[in-house]
């Protein structure tokens, strides 16, 4: 992971943001994730399911929903690069591991 501490971005960067809404049904979680980028909205969902052995744990099932939405996320995410760039090219992309 790339980290930069203390870095200030140039002034036309792009500001991306993630929010989450949460729903609640019984002993489930949804996490409903939304990717702001620009003028370009994403949005995805995570799901987690308490077991009826499991106590109630409210922040467990977010932390869970949370993680899966931004799995899909990042999925969705590659899955649009992908398409841009074959769209452009007009070949199939080969997008290596980082």
């Amino acid at each position: 992971m790339d980290s930069h501490v203390g870095q200030v971005d140039p002034p036309d960067a792009e500001t991306w943001s993630v929010e989450f809404r949460f729903e609640e049904e019984g002993a489930k979680t949804v996490a409903v994730a939304t990717l702001t980028a620009g003028k370009r909205m994403l949005h995805t969902r995570g799901t987690a399911r308490r077991s009826p052995r499991d106590p109630s744990r409210p922040r467990v099932g977010e932390d869970l929903a949370v993680s899966r939405a931004l799995s899909q996320l990042a999925h969705d995410l590659v899955s649009d690069a992908v398409s841009q760039l074959e769209a452009a090219t007009h070949a199939a992309a080969r997008i290596p591991e980082a």
